[in-house]
């Protein structure tokens, strides 16, 4: 189980996993879809031995469909409208962070804002919402090559922000920049890529969100800023679980309306 929940998406892969085996695939084909989403990716031939699921001769066993299955139910469970706290902790206050986590008995340490909002880029399989009032290049750059790949492959990405319009008071060009860095990493399949903006008075759009496929999000304080992501304090979550639908479902919304209003 725990080595099944490194990954972003513990419950598609045992899933898939569980496909597979009862499809009569061969033992290289689950183990590759469970490696190539976990980090201790050498230890699933061994975990997989262990849970019955591979026989001593390297094959599945009869029982590894019904096991797998099992382990998908199981994970599912545990998942459930999980949440970890996420931090963007600059140096003045590691030692801090530090402390905070011997007091508590260690390790315990949160996630990191960089790390987290990098991982559920990289996640996403069918649709990513990038939803920031405040973008920049520097760090747009780096979620733009994840947010090409899904797009190669037929999925959809959602970007919502703030003053991009020629007409927006305070049009901000580093939201413009970065958005142009999305665009041109789309390419060929800009299509599949809508960009929505708040081009009225006042800041309209302040939420800070990243939501994979409509079961991985984060959400919090930081936006998609170096400053966010290193230099200031910002606090935050990682969503998994049904609630997430919840949110992708408002964040739709919101991009609808924004639409409309730059339409009306």
């Amino acid at each position: 189980m725990s080595l099944l929940q490194q990954a972003a998406d513990p419950v598609r892969v045992t899933a898939a996993a569980t496909s597979l085996a009862a499809a009569g695939a061969t033992a290289a084909k689950v183990i590759e879809q469970v490696a190539n989403a976990v980090t201790d990716q050498r230890l699933v031939p061994h975990a997989l031995l262990h849970a019955g699921v591979l026989r001593e001769d390297g094959r599945l066993t009869e029982a590894a469909p019904l096991l797998l299955a099992q382990a998908h139910a199981m994970v599912a469970m545990s998942v459930e409208d999980n949440w970890d706290l996420v931090l963007t902790v600059p140096t003045f206050l590691r030692e801090s962070l530090n402390s905070m986590s011997r007091d508590n008995g260690g390790p315990g340490l949160p996630l990191d804002t960089e790390r987290t909002l990098r991982m559920v880029a990289e996640s996403a399989k069918d649709r990513l919402v990038m939803a920031a009032p405040y973008l920049h290049p520097s760090f747009v750059s780096a979620l733009a090559p994840a947010m090409a790949d899904l797009l190669a492959n037929g999925g959809r990405a959602v970007v919502i922000t703030r003053a991009l319009g020629v007409s927006a008071p305070k049009r901000s060009e580093t939201n413009v920049d970065s958005v142009s860095i999305l665009r041109e990493a789309a390419g060929a399949n800009g299509g599949h890529l809508k960009i929505c903006s708040w081009d009225e008075a006042g800041l309209g759009v302040h939420f800070k969100v990243l939501l994979a496929d409509e079961h991985l999000a984060y959400v919090g304080s930081a936006n998609l800023t170096p400053g966010g992501t290193s230099s200031h304090a910002e606090a935050g979550v990682l969503l998994r679980g049904r609630r997430v639908r919840s949110l992708s479902r408002w964040l739709h919304v919101v991009a609808d309306e924004l639409i409309r209003r730059s339409l009306a």
